[in-house]
């Protein structure tokens, strides 16, 4: 069954899951015509293999720390720490520990299923 998401003007807890980031996974926060925001959620040493997606993209850290590696970078990103990406870019993700970020792509065809590993 999809979880709902966010309608316009409607406030959603987005911050830093705490406690409970173990137990927590991947789910889209907010999809609209032309947005999707999402949260992703990794557990410690898991890897998201290089993949590209069509859409314009921002990737904000919430908690924990992972590697973003895109145009031929690596960066590291912890708390707070975010970058973004043009279309179609190629990028990787590798946890150092739990942790959460929050995943904006902008000019998303609201009808195509979910990204991997993501509950709709």
């Amino acid at each position: 069954m999809a979880l709902p998401h966010a309608a316009a003007a409607e406030v959603i807890a987005a911050g830093p899951l705490g406690p409970a980031l173990a137990a927590s996974s991947s789910r889209t926060l907010v999809r609209d015509r032309g947005l999707q925001i999402f949260r992703l959620v990794l557990t410690a040493g898991q890897v998201l293999a290089p993949h590209r997606v069509r859409d314009r993209m921002v990737i904000q850290c919430l908690e924990g720390r992972f590697e973003f590696e895109a145009m031929g970078r690596r960066l590291v990103l912890g708390a707070g720490d975010l970058c973004h990406l043009p279309p179609d870019e190629e990028h990787a993700v590798r946890a150092f520990e739990a942790c959460s970020a929050l995943v904006t792509l902008f000019g998303v065809d609201t009808h195509e299923p979910p990204a991997p590993g993501e509950q709709a």
